[in-house]
């Protein structure tokens, strides 16, 4: 018997829904990949292309986590577990999630 994972993966790829899964996550772990201090001031917002938006509380935020900026990105892939953001964009904006 198959762990339930393995199915989910693989009904995923079937389906051809595996990237956009892994681009989920990695919003939805935000707060875990980033940790507690980050995840204060920014918030993901959406991956398109590779490029993941990224809000944040202001410039100074902005200036400093683009200079981490490749770090963050080697964290957020192995996170995935695969080659997902290509690139972040730090944008000044709303820090609460807004309901869908």
């Amino acid at each position: 018997m198959k762990p339930l994972g393995t199915v989910i993966e693989n009904i995923l790829r079937r389906h051809n829904l595996w990237y956009a899964y892994q681009q989920h996550l990695i919003i939805d772990s935000w707060v875990t990949i980033v940790g507690s201090e980050l995840s204060e001031v920014t918030r993901a917002e959406k991956i398109s292309k590779g490029v993941l938006l990224v809000f944040v509380k202001d410039s100074v935020w902005a200036y400093h986590l683009s200079m981490l900026k490749p770090q963050l990105i080697k964290k957020l892939n192995n996170y995935a577990g695969n080659k997902i953001v290509k690139d972040i964009i730090f944008q000044i904006g709303e820090l609460e999630k807004k309901e869908k």
